[in-house]
């Protein structure tokens, strides 16, 4: 009734701005309160969020290479040849050697995979019976003039008396004797020589008869070697090819055509000889090597003598010449120091922690020799990680190392866990 009093007019406004000033107050406090609500969901789902897996990168080279020059040793101007202390890489006269007729060296294959397939565990094996197929096929080779054992029709051989027969008279009608006892056919078990190259990573070895007179059966020095050193680890073998003399029931005492048995130190293994192959040895000798005593093994073929064309003498001398030479190139030396970095470990919260090695990397090498570097890393549990956690492997040469990380690898901050993107 009295709205025109500027006293009413002055309460009227009033009570109006308390009202609206109220409103704008509750708005302000629910758009606080849904802030408040949204950081606090917000700050529960960045925490409660996976972790990035962590990651490695890897730095180390593929191959290592032995400090110092390339070794000297007696290699030949002819054929090929390749040596090794027991335990240690390959040195060969040519690291792009082609494959080559090998003769009776054939014959190591041919008795690994026969103690492969019939390892003797006590006493001489089972029994062989000569068949009439086998007597036929020792007077023919005999008739061409090929190293062979006497045998006859009916006769049983044990499994190490033929063994013997191969490897130390070289007697070529007992690999085919052999071959057939092994697989009932020698195509079977030249499938089986074969596959047991590829397994023992022969890649430049095949064999197209078991006793080598085929010239098609074909391997390089670094292969053989590389058989050499496995078949030598067999123990029946290794005391088969160490006997410079056997006896056998009808062509009794028959020697060794590695008549380099006994002496100056060589335990073994097998010559081998042709006209396609030239002089062919596989050879094993004891040795010193950094104070040690070691074994040296070596292969050679391919050799004749240019005056006299003489094969077997020109590859024992050659190899002589090699065994003794290699302990005074090898050495020991340290292919990678303790605390070498091979790699990081990532994360996004933190720089990369170095992985480094554990220990020195040591073997007896030729100078300038190089080595394929195998490293194996995983990503360890949990996502802090303490300093020298064991991450993985570095082997070079046949020695490992294990790889550790560095320093602590600290796990995500809170404030990284509710601020990152």
């Amino acid at each position: 009734m009295y709205l025109d009093i500027p006293s009413a007019r002055r309460s009227s406004y009033s009570s109006y701005g308390r009202r609206r000033e109220g409103s704008i107050l509750r708005r302000i406090g629910f758009a606080l309160i849904a802030l408040v609500l949204i950081a606090i969901g917000a700050s529960i789902y960045q925490w409660t969020r996976g972790i990035p897996k962590q990651t490695l990168n890897e730095t180390f080279a593929s191959a290592v290479t032995s400090p110092g020059t390339a070794a000297k040793l007696p290699w030949p101007s002819g054929g090929q040849a390749a040596v090794a202390v027991a335990g240690g890489a390959t040195l060969a006269s040519s690291t792009d050697a082609k494959p080559a007729a090998i003769a009776s060296l054939a014959k190591m294959m041919t008795a690994y995979q026969v103690l492969t397939d019939h390892p003797i565990k006590t006493g001489s094996g089972p029994s062989l019976t000569v068949t009439a197929a086998d007597e036929a096929d020792f007077r023919k080779r005999l008739s061409q003039q090929q190293s062979v054992l006497h045998v006859v029709a009916g006769e049983r051989l044990s499994e190490y008396k033929a063994l013997q027969a191969l490897m130390i008279p070289s007697a070529n009608n007992v690999a085919v004797l052999l071959a057939r006892w092994d697989a009932g056919t020698v195509a079977k078990f030249l499938t089986k020589m074969n596959a047991t190259a590829q397994k023992l990573g022969m890649t430049q070895t095949h064999y197209a008869d078991p006793d080598g007179t085929s010239a098609q059966t074909q391997s390089t020095a670094v292969d053989q070697l590389t058989l050499a050193q496995k078949a030598m680890t067999v123990p029946l073998f290794a005391r088969i090819v160490r006997q410079p003399v056997a006896t056998f029931p009808i062509a009794g005492a028959l020697f060794n055509y590695n008549y380099m048995i006994g002496h100056h130190g060589f335990i073994g293994i097998k010559t081998g000889s042709d006209s396609h192959a030239g002089g062919c040895w596989a050879f094993a000798a004891q040795r010193t090597v950094d104070g040690k005593a070691t074994t040296v093994y070596g292969v050679v073929l391919g050799q004749r003598a240019r005056t006299t064309g003489a094969l077997i003498q020109p590859a024992l001398n050659l190899g002589r010449r090699l065994a003794d030479a290699t302990p005074g190139v090898v050495k020991r030396v340290t292919l990678v120091a303790k605390s070498t970095p091979v790699g990081t470990l990532d994360a996004k919260w933190r720089s990369g922690i170095p992985l480094i090695t554990e220990q020195n990397l040591s073997v007896v090498a030729a100078p300038g020799q190089k080595y394929d570097a195998h490293l194996t890393l995983h990503v360890p549990s949990g996502s802090h990680i303490s300093a020298n956690t064991i991450v993985g492997t570095l082997t070079v040469a046949g020695v490992s190392t294990p790889v550790v990380t560095s320093r602590d690898a600290p796990g995500p901050t809170v404030k990284w866990r509710l601020t990152r993107l």
